[in-house]
């Protein structure tokens, strides 16, 4: 006689285990475009995955800096940034800006293309592009941490959240408060060591619009999706790159 498995004995493995190699397969998987196996958002599997989010996204940073490394100097400012734009989606397969290809129906995760989700993705790309033309030491800053504290935030946004597809349960229930805790130590340890007295504001503010975010979701949309976590994550880069720019403006 067969006997099913009781699915919160995942939730409890997901707690107890430590973090492996596959976990970070995962969310490279999940978040890039990399030829890797993709795994259900919603599965323990992903919970465990949300611990390597924010290093997948400093890894992206550390690649659009390698890169503007080498071309910044050898194209014009605004053909530079957008390439970088470019590269910048490329890396993370579009999702993040494709997920504002509709604005609304927040709990369905592949909706048609609207006109208003179109505008706002033009001019989430576009404004990018213009905070990263700034010339001066925002670009390098907006490139390294944008990606890391974009990818912090869906978990933090994920985190005990309500799925809008049905708000009776949980989005993940593997996503716990070991996830929140442990990726907001990696997180900003990496942005204050590096970022030291800026770095203090960048985590501040995008903390703040991350609340905000997460009390908007459950409001409007009685919780979270993947696609409302993807496009926090493109709201988070874009307020980090402008941040950057009018940050570098004033000074």
């Amino acid at each position: 006689m067969s006997h099913s498995r009781d699915p919160r004995l995942d939730t409890e493995e997901n707690r107890a285990r430590m973090p492996r190699p596959d976990d970070l397969a995962a969310a490279l998987a999940i978040l890039t475009a990399a030829p890797l196996r993709r795994i259900d958002p919603r599965s323990p599997a992903c919970g465990r995955a949300t611990l390597f989010f924010p290093v997948v996204g400093f890894c992206i940073g550390s690649i659009l800096l390698g890169l503007n490394w080498l071309i910044g100097t050898s194209l014009p400012q605004w053909m530079t940034a957008a390439v970088l734009v470019g590269v910048w989606e490329v890396l993370s397969k579009g999702e993040t800006l494709r997920a504002w290809r509709r604005v609304g129906d927040w709990g369905v995760d592949d909706p048609p293309a609207s006109l208003a989700g179109a505008a706002v993705m033009a001019a989430v790309a576009l404004t990018k592009i213009s905070g990263l033309a700034v010339q001066g030491g925002a670009r390098p800053a907006a490139l390294l941490f944008a990606p890391m504290l974009a990818r912090w935030s869906m978990v933090v946004l994920a985190t005990g959240a309500r799925d809008a597809g049905s708000p009776a349960r949980k989005f993940n229930p593997a996503v716990t408060f070991r996830e929140f805790a442990l990726t907001s130590v990696v997180t900003l340890t990496a942005t204050l060591t590096l970022g030291e007295a800026f770095g203090v504001l960048l985590v501040v503010a995008v903390a703040a619009l991350t609340l905000a975010l997460r009390l908007l979701s459950h409001r409007w949309a009685g919780g979270v999706s993947w696609r409302l976590l993807q496009a926090g994550a493109a709201s988070v880069e874009t307020f980090v790159v402008v941040l950057c720019s009018w940050l570098v403006k004033c000074s």
